[in-house]
């Protein structure tokens, strides 16, 4: 029989994305959008992994270990107001791109599930990727956006 407690509930659009940058909205922290209900929202990907194991001679090994969390950010966004001060993911991250970001932001993710709130939060934030331009004809253009973070941590 089925454990109950394993499963899972989340509805459909209850997420939210909100980054904090000083050099986005005059620093005030913006809801991001751009992101179509069916699809990937965001995805996430560790630079390194945590744990290596290097074989030895004589049928032993050497397990290295380390805590680094830094990674890849990749949204799937469509361009809405242009206007990044209005949360425009492409737009802000077209803005990053621009101005040579120097300084990273914070985002933190929310989103329902289980009746709770879960959360989690990236530290220096920034552009790594995001296309000039990309037109559709009978759709709208979806643009595979990436972001790098040096740290996060669940909230």
């Amino acid at each position: 029989m089925a454990n109950p407690a394993i499963s899972q509930l989340q509805s459909v659009g209850d997420f939210s994305l909100v980054l904090t940058h000083p050099l986005v909205n005059g620093g005030a922290s913006v809801s991001l959008v751009g992101f179509k209900v069916e699809g990937s929202i965001i995805d996430s990907d560790q630079e390194m992994d945590n744990a290596k194991v290097v074989p030895l001679i004589g049928q032993i090994v050497a397990m290295i270990t380390n805590t680094i969390r830094a990674g890849t950010m990749r949204f799937s966004a469509v361009r809405t107001t242009g206007e990044p001060g209005k949360g425009d993911i492409v737009a802000v991250s077209q803005l990053l791109q621009s101005i040579g970001d120097n300084v990273g932001g914070v985002l933190r993710a929310s989103w329902g599930q289980n009746g709770a709130i879960r959360s989690v939060v990236f530290s220096t934030v920034t552009v790594k990727r995001c296309k000039p331009i990309h037109i559709m004809g009978n759709d709208v253009a979806e643009y595979d956006v990436q972001w790098v973070y040096g740290d996060w941590v669940a909230a």
